[in-house]
């Protein structure tokens, strides 16, 4: 029957494949013809496209670190007898980095998404060079299938000496732990300094220790993820005014670096 023409009911319709059918994943040509009750028929084509869901090879990550993992904020407060800013630091575990990247991965992850936990296993304060037993207390706890490491902010601000070195050590001993046992791991650079904070960290210190991270990760075969170059592009909004701890948009930018990182390692082609 023309195009145009309305068919006289019942129309049936029938396809190839059928309504219903499985459809693999890439092209498939379909073909449906409609009949109408006086017998006219008219006949088109479609190609229905499947794509395959992106999915992680791993789902439980552990993330591991000190109050920079946390998610501890600085908010300014007032201004001291001398005119500096003065500020408290506030847990805002809704803005720390695991939680962020959890939600981002679950939402890009949808088939796996009850499966997909990052678990925040940040304490405010610590330093790497103590945090060995800590780190292999929560591995059976967590049962990660990748670890997510960003630690050192607390162990080289005044440089001490051995500071930075023991510290690194004791990274790689944990990253070592973990790949010993089959876990992937994640090692993470420190965020930089923002200028004028009185927990800056002296930009030499900082740079020693990641570079000392870039050489554990290559020692380690674990993926470096480079959040230092991240933050460093809007150091005054990533950075909060105690010149150490991240803003929010400082945590989303760590997560959204993660997240490349763990897209890029880990996504199943």
């Amino acid at each position: 029957m023309p195009p145009t023409e309305k068919g006289k009911d019942p129309v049936n319709v029938s396809c190839t494949p059928a309504s219903g059918s499985n459809f693999p994943i890439g092209p498939t040509s379909v073909e449906c013809r409609a009949t109408d009750a006086l017998d006219r028929s008219a006949a088109c084509s479609l190609i229905v496209q499947v794509t395959k869901l992106p999915s992680l090879s791993k789902t439980r990550f552990l993330a591991f670190g000190d109050s920079i993992t946390a998610g501890e904020v600085t908010f300014p407060i007032g201004t001291t007898a001398l005119g500096a800013p003065s500020f408290k630091l506030v847990l805002v575990p809704s803005a720390a980095y695991p939680t962020v990247l959890a939600k981002t991965l679950q939402a890009t992850y949808k088939a796996q998404e009850d499966f997909i936990t990052v678990a925040n296993y940040g304490v405010g304060g610590e330093k790497a060079a103590i945090a060995r037993d800590r780190f292999l207390a929560a591995l059976p706890v967590v049962r990660p299938d990748a670890v997510l490491i960003m630690m050192g902010s607390n162990d080289i601000p005044l440089g001490e000496d051995g500071a930075a070195s023991t510290a690194a050590r004791e990274v790689q001993t944990m990253a070592a732990e973990a790949r010993n046992r089959g876990i992937r791991v994640f090692i993470a650079t420190l965020p930089p300094a923002r200028e004028g904070g009185n927990r800056a960290v002296k930009q030499i210190l900082l740079d020693d220790y990641n570079n000392r991270m870039r050489d554990v990760a290559r020692r380690e075969g674990a993926v470096l993820v480079e959040i230092n170059q991240a933050l460093s592009t809007n150091i005054t909004t990533y950075i909060g005014v105690d010149g150490l701890h991240p803003t929010e948009a400082g945590y989303a930018k760590i997560a959204e670096t993660f997240f490349s990182s763990i897209r890029a390692n880990l996504e199943i082609p």
